[in-house]
């Protein structure tokens, strides 16, 4: 069978060693090391000699600072004679057989997106635990209704160039690192393609974040979710913008129905979590009335 020519995304900004270790974990990768496609966005120090002491096989380009979604979509208008697109985060370490993994899976079929398996390494770091298990419960409901609003993160997805770029890449309007890949997801769909998830193809995330980080994450989530109704008005998606009581009690009470530590810190993280959302979700729309 032909192997599609695969290239890999990973935008940066200001971390240096972890994406040394990013870059260590995609020279190490199975049928590689792939084509690799690092997009500073405008770090202070810039990043080319840490690209370059990877190795020739890694690609070095510079922007000023745009945020994620611009960065991601550079890279990809980079890869030029790539089939596959792979991306994944600076903060991340894909296992040996990821990039392979995505790629199977994908099968170089039109629309057809692939989401793989993100991993918290970060155990001991109950904030970082409770932030993954969020998008492990959304992953969850997504597979029980169907994949209906199915999205998969932008530190562990792969698709067709060619099919990423006539979509028009993610939505460089939404703010920071949030909501972008949802929007990419619902985008997707409407437009025929299908989510097909990989649990095979993992990788390993390290997001070191303190109670201060965790909320204005998660606030930025709520910035991110007010750019998503916007983008779902524009285009006249009438889908509901709430989602139902039983799934907030479901995701305040995920960690408890699962196994590992700290269970009850988890689930009440997930409820301030909430909160952090909506006081988002409100100083944007302020913001807009302001404008």
């Amino acid at each position: 069978m032909r192997v599609p020519s695969i290239a890999i995304v990973v935008p940066s900004y200001q971390r240096p060693e972890k994406l040394r270790t990013c870059l260590t974990a995609l020279a190490r990768q199975v049928g590689g090391p792939y084509r690799t496609i690092v997009v500073d966005d405008g770090s202070d120090v810039p990043l080319a000699d840490v690209c370059a002491r990877a190795g020739d096989w890694v690609t070095c380009l510079r922007q000023e600072n745009a945020g994620p979604a611009a960065a991601r979509n550079a890279g990809a208008r980079a890869a030029e004679g790539a089939e596959i697109l792979c991306f994944t985060d600076d903060d991340c370490e894909p296992h040996p057989e990821w990039a392979a993994r995505l790629a199977k899976a994908q099968g170089a079929v039109p629309w057809r997106m692939v989401g793989g398996h993100v991993k918290n390494c970060l155990s001991d770091n109950v904030f970082a635990e409770a932030s993954q298990s969020l998008c492990a419960f959304l992953y969850d409901q997504h597979d029980r209704s169907g994949g209906e609003g199915r999205f998969f993160t932008s530190n562990n997805l792969a698709c067709r160039r060619e099919d990423f770029l006539s979509l028009g890449g993610f939505d460089e309007s939404f703010p920071l690192a949030a909501g972008e890949d949802r929007d990419l997801g619902l985008r997707w769909s409407a437009a025929g393609g299908a989510l097909v998830y990989a649990e095979a193809a993992a990788v390993d995330h390290r997001h070191d974040l303190t109670l201060r980080q965790f909320l204005r994450q998660h606030a930025n989530y709520g910035r991110g979710a007010r750019s998503l109704h916007r983008a779902l008005e524009r285009r006249g998606d009438a889908r509901p913008r709430l989602e139902s009581l039983r799934f907030y009690l479901g995701l305040v009470t995920w960690p408890l129905r699962r196994p590992g530590r700290r269970r009850l810190m988890q689930a009440g993280l997930l409820g301030l979590s909430q909160f952090a959302m909506v006081a988002g979700y409100l100083m944007a729309r302020r913001a807009e009335e302001r404008n």
